[in-house]
């Protein structure tokens, strides 16, 4: 958790530097203390909101902060009719708490106080170290020209990339809008960037007035000249609008992310990353290719960590972690070349959190991407991919209309491992496949329980289930040798190796086959990719 501080002791008012040289023990113990008092601003802000509403709440929250400041070139801020009725508490809730912990603040208040909308307006907060990776991306963009962040909420990814400039007071007053349908998170913005980035001017708060637009990004038609975007869009499905070419995906990120590709030279989004693979996002990935020159897309798994800290405030499942899997686009119309690179669904441990993001440049892997789909690829892998891409025959071709008696069940949500079976499970959620014949009854066995179809799965889906198009696009091999002792054994395993989730309160089966086993299919299938694809299964990318 980035220990950056809205609390500060310099004349500037800006944020305190992040200490060096912590060691892990007390970077815990420092992590455990800012999350508890984490904790005591959400239960003063409840108290604040009981009593005075959101808006309000959030004035005296801001007047709070400046007052306990204690610095006298922002005391004309508490002279904004804004503050004008409001009363000064005795703690100051922002006290020691980063923009992205503010930022969460905030979007705990909107659920809090009316839980139905929040749930609506589906915005997800970035965590602070991810902003900050996509604030340095900003710097691989030409300098001087101008940047927009169209639905801002407060502000928390401008603000590092504001921090990263050599004047980050002239970039905020010449270089950068932040629009939002939301006046009350820009006016949070606009105090908190002006108490952090204050230096020469004597009024940046108003100086920057014309910098923070009330407005709706989608529709409005007088929005500022900008040349690139970076943006954290609203995740929530819509009805499809045909001002859109998007329109079939039905969902606002995705109309954000068109109107971004249509009028910018270039933008940075985080988004979900079911723009890299789903049928109804086709369009958006055309007009991607069609528009950007250079483009990089890094796509994170949400097992065991997740991209987006923290819980889904205002939802009404029983599940509140966020577990989005998201994806980072960056991308540019100008390039001496055209390139495309995208990284594997990556994973990692919580404690290797800060490693992967450090490191995210190096599971690139260049690809010749196509509308249909952007496999996400390893480097090592990609040797097997380009061969397969040539194969003749895939799964489909195989599988019988009809009901025949040479059946597998597959079940349909994947995590780390597919399996197809050749016995009953009692499981809610799988598919059947019927084959014509033993010999491609066996082939199938053979390649549905290897690594093989878990990797296209994860090249080529990624999402809760495994759809039938990707399943049955699997390519088939020419000369795939079927091993009847190798048959045997996979049939044994369905005995042996018989595992139980809970999902939804019942059980479901299916069938987790050793490692040993596993790697022995893949030795079979694919001896020159054994290795790597036997990482597949591993819940870090670190590791590899």
């Amino acid at each position: 958790m980035n220990k950056a501080r809205l609390r500060s002791k310099t004349a500037k008012g800006g944020f305190a530097k992040k200490s060096r040289g912590i060691s892990i023990e007390n970077s815990l113990q420092q992590k455990d203390k800012t999350e508890n008092m984490f904790k005591v601003a959400i239960q003063k802000l409840n108290i604040l909101i009981n009593r005075f509403g959101i808006e309000n709440a959030w004035y005296s929250i801001l007047a709070t902060h400046i007052y306990k400041l204690h610095q006298p070139h922002f005391d004309y801020l508490l002279k904004q009719k804004e503050f004008s009725n409001t009363s000064i508490q005795d703690s100051d809730v922002l006290d020691s708490i980063s923009i992205g912990e503010i930022a969460t603040l905030y979007e705990y208040s909107l659920s809090y106080f009316n839980k139905d909308k929040r749930k609506q307006e589906g915005q997800y907060f970035t965590p602070n170290d991810v902003a900050q990776v996509m604030a340095k991306k900003t710097l691989t963009f030409p300098v001087g020209k101008i940047w927009v962040d169209p639905c801002s909420g407060v502000g928390n990814l401008s603000f590092w990339m504001v921090k990263l400039q050599e004047n980050p007071e002239s970039f905020l007053i010449n270089q950068l809008y932040l629009i939002d349908k939301d006046a009350l998170a820009l006016f949070i913005a606009r105090t908190l960037f002006t108490l952090a980035f204050q230096n020469k001017s004597k009024s940046l708060f108003l100086d920057i007035t014309p910098r923070f637009i009330v407005a709706d990004f989608l529709f409005s038609s007088n929005l500022p000249t900008f040349d690139f975007a970076i943006l954290n869009p609203p995740y929530v499905e819509v009805e499809p609008d045909n001002l859109f070419e998007t329109a079939k995906a039905r969902n606002l990120y995705v109309y954000f992310l068109e109107r971004v590709i249509k009028v910018s030279k270039g933008f940075i989004s985080i988004t979900p990353q079911t723009f890299t693979h789903g049928q109804r996002l086709r369009t958006l990935r055309q007009l991607l290719l069609t528009n950007m020159r250079d483009i990089s897309i890094y796509c994170f798994d949400n097992v065991p960590d997740t991209i987006f800290r923290g819980v889904k405030f205002g939802s009404t499942n029983t599940n509140k972690v966020n577990s989005i899997r998201a994806g980072i686009i960056v991308a540019k119309t100008e390039s001496k070349s055209r390139s495309f690179r995208i990284t594997p669904l990556l994973r990692w441990h919580t404690k290797e959190r800060t490693k992967m993001l450090g490191h995210i440049d190096d599971y690139l892997t260049d690809v010749e991407p196509i509308s249909d789909t952007f496999p996400k690829i390893q480097k090592d892998l990609l040797p097997l991919y380009d061969k397969m891409k040539k194969t003749k025959k895939c799964l489909a071709y195989l599988v019988s209309p009809r009901p025949t008696r040479y059946k597998l069940i597959v079940p349909s949500t994947p995590r780390y491992f597919i399996s197809a079976l050749r016995k009953e499970v009692s499981r809610s959620s799988f598919r059947i496949l019927y084959f014509y014949n033993k010999q491609e009854y066996d082939l199938a066995y053979l390649l549905l329980n290897s690594s093989y179809t878990y990797w296209w799965w994860r090249i080529n889906d990624g999402g809760m289930t495994i759809s039938e198009k990707t399943l049955l696009s699997l390519p088939i091999p020419d000369n795939i040798p079927v091993d009847p002792v190798l048959i045997s054994k996979i049939e044994q395993s369905e005995f042996t190796n018989r595992v139980v989730k809970k999902n939804a309160g019942k059980n479901n089966e299916n069938v987790k086959h050793n490692a040993d086993l596993i790697e022995e299919i893949n030795q079979n299938l694919f001896p020159r990719f054994a290795p790597a694809l036997k990482c597949l299964h591993n819940n870090s990318v670190i590791t590899i």
